[in-house]
């Protein structure tokens, strides 16, 4: 079968099945931050005339999905109570009317928090460069960063005041120790703090044996720096939760598209 220009094959399929899931899942999970359940939806899918890519070509509105505030199916607000409808009389069609009007406003408070931050403290100023990489992976995402020079071998009260500073902002932070000659930045931030850490280290060998009761995770790259501080964030976030599934998303397809382009 040929669809615009383009022939449907498995792989067509496929970027289809899974492009429905992800965006299931996204709406799923922001339904489900204003207890709402997603129950099930439908989509339509097209051909971009240009670019000859799979698109997403439908509205997906009370007309497409079912919600169950709580959960709960006697609360259904969508297009299924109109179908239900014995009669269609002037009362049972205004209160198809408010409830699609309860989606409107519930709409509204899918706007995420943007409170989240995430930190990160280098050793000396010479880690600049690998920070501003991370730095620059995170605004990718949305996500607001600071970047702070303090050394825990030199001044180490200095750190913990550091720590405590965003400690009492009462918003969710995450921190990214970056060091250069030493891997005792992070376990010292992890010593003295609940919040998570992330390490960034050249000499990987001693940080994978940090003492006891410490919890870091230790990385080589800039970006799986930026890219695990963001997946922790995104448990309580689903706007940021949505584009790390996007992007997984992308991942795979511009995979499955290069082995098919080798196998042809």
């Amino acid at each position: 079968m040929e669809i615009g220009g383009v022939k449907i094959t498995k792989l067509e399929y496929d970027i289809m099945a899974n492009t429905t899931i992800a965006i299931f899942e996204v709406l799923e999970r922001a339904w489900a931050s204003i207890d709402c359940t997603l129950v099930d939806m439908k989509i339509e899918f097209g051909i971009d005339a240009m670019s000859r890519e799979i698109l997403l070509s439908d509205v997906i509105d009370s007309d497409s999905w079912r919600l169950w505030p709580s959960g709960d199916k006697r609360l259904m607000k969508d297009k299924q109570v109109y179908r239900n409808l014995k009669e269609v009389t002037p009362e049972a069609l205004k209160e198809v009317k408010r409830n699609f009007q309860w989606v409107a406003k519930k709409l509204d408070l899918f706007i995420p928090d943007s409170t989240a931050l995430v930190v990160i403290i280098m050793g000396s100023p010479s880690d600049k460069t690998r920070c501003e990489i991370i730095q620059e992976q995170c605004h990718k995402l949305e996500l607001k960063v600071e970047m702070r020079i303090s050394s825990a071998h030199k001044e180490t009260a200095d750190t913990l005041n550091v720590i405590s500073e965003y400690e009492g902002m009462g918003i969710p932070v995450v921190f990214i120790a970056v060091a250069g000659r030493s891997n005792g930045l992070g376990p010292v931030i992890s010593g003295n703090t609940a919040f998570p850490i992330t390490k960034l280290e050249r000499d990987i060998w001693s940080s994978l044996s940090t003492p006891s009761g410490l919890g870091c995770c230790t990385v080589i790259h800039p970006e799986a720096a930026a890219q695990h501080a963001a997946s922790i964030l995104a448990l309580n976030d689903h706007s940021l939760w949505a584009k790390m599934r996007v992007k997984r998303l992308n991942i795979w397809k511009d995979l499955r598209k290069a082995d098919a382009y080798l196998r042809n």
